[in-house]
């Protein structure tokens, strides 16, 4: 597609999962509304669950000229029904979809399914004509297999994330975690470091779904939800991003650190896989590589007002500069043909 006869007009996104999944929400509507303001016909849908249904949707979509396959493994037949329907077939993903999250028990039966995942990954990468990946070790592994991968790290609506108005300086500083319930397996560790700092910080807890019952007595808890995202967002001070390190958490895109900076909350966050190319330790975020620089780090921001000013404003300058909706649209286009 490289002559402006050959450029793609119409797309078509391909999710496994409805609209409040933060891979679709950022990953593909934000994509989907910007391309029709440009022109383009531009359009999304979920794909069935069962093999059956999604025979017949396949047979249903229009023809197009770029098929965007977000994050599912198809299978080679369903893949070469999908070809019959554009002139380009392109894989985005921005998860180790090989391998499983550190929370499932180790054993035969999960090495199975990291060996079917890692067959499935290969074979999906290597019949397609583009990959798409959120991250350099993503892209590294989708490189084994398929020639043209482009990094498109997933952007952020800067305009709409944004940090609130200044707080009085007699507010106690709040100390957050926002995510998916399957991540507060990584909470556990954190909490017991941060425990001597009850008195210094209001913590808070945002998930899907409630928390340990060990864990309420430390920190308040809100559910998550699209319409009050935001609002918890800018009520944090210090967003904190526990991770493992492990061949999952290396794929994880750091998207949450990103919300947070783009909000105006200092990260503290493990050093891990992406979370040390979005965060630079000491300007715009703190990186922890020892489990007691929770307590350290968290404490000398929550401690001095200024600091923590400081590298709110940095981090902000970085996502609109680096990983911003605006920053980071024109790679997407110009990797799909546009």
């Amino acid at each position: 597609m490289n002559t402006a006869q050959d450029r793609a007009r119409s797309v078509l996104f391909l999710t496994q999962s409805g609209a409040t999944l933060p891979s679709v929400r950022f990953r593909v509507l934000p994509f989907v509304a910007q391309g029709r303001d440009m022109g383009l016909d531009v359009d999304w849908r979920r794909i069935p669950k069962t093999v059956p249904q999604r025979l017949g949707f396949f047979f249903g979509l229009p023809r197009t000229d770029v098929i965007i396959v977000q994050k599912k493994l198809f299978s080679r037949f369903e893949l070469g029904l999908l070809r019959r329907k554009c002139r380009s077939l392109v894989f985005d993903f921005d998860d180790a979809l090989w391998t499983f999250h550190p929370s499932e028990p180790p054993g035969p039966d999960r090495d199975r399914r990291v060996a079917r995942n890692a067959g499935r990954f290969a074979r999906v990468c290597a019949d397609v004509d583009l990959v798409i990946a959120g991250n350099d070790y993503l892209a590294r592994r989708a490189a084994a297999h398929q020639g043209n991968v482009r990094v498109v790290p997933t952007p952020l609506d800067t305009d709409l994330y944004t940090p609130p108005d200044p707080a009085g300086p007699d507010r106690e500083p709040c100390v957050g975690w926002m995510g998916t319930a399957s991540n507060l397996y990584f909470l556990s560790e954190v909490f017991e470091a941060l425990a001597p700092l009850s008195g210094e910080a209001r913590f808070l807890v945002v998930a899907d779904r409630r928390f340990s019952e060990k864990y309420r007595t430390r920190a308040d808890f809100e559910f998550w939800t699209p319409d009050s995202e935001l609002a918890q967002l800018r009520s944090m001070d210090i967003g904190l991003m526990p991770l493992t390190d492990d061949e999952y958490t290396r794929g994880k895109c750091g998207f949450k650190i990103l919300q947070y900076m783009a909000c105006g909350v200092v990260p503290v966050a493990a050093d891990v896989g992406f979370n040390r190319e979005i965060v630079e330790h000491g300007v715009d975020g703190l990186l922890v590589r020892d489990p007691s620089q929770w307590a350290e780090y968290v404490r000398l921001l929550a401690r001095d007002r200024d600091l923590r000013a400081e590298m709110a404003a940095a981090a902000r300058k970085k996502v609109v500069r680096d990983y911003s909706l605006k920053a980071l649209s024109g790679r997407f286009w110009s990797a799909i043909g546009l």
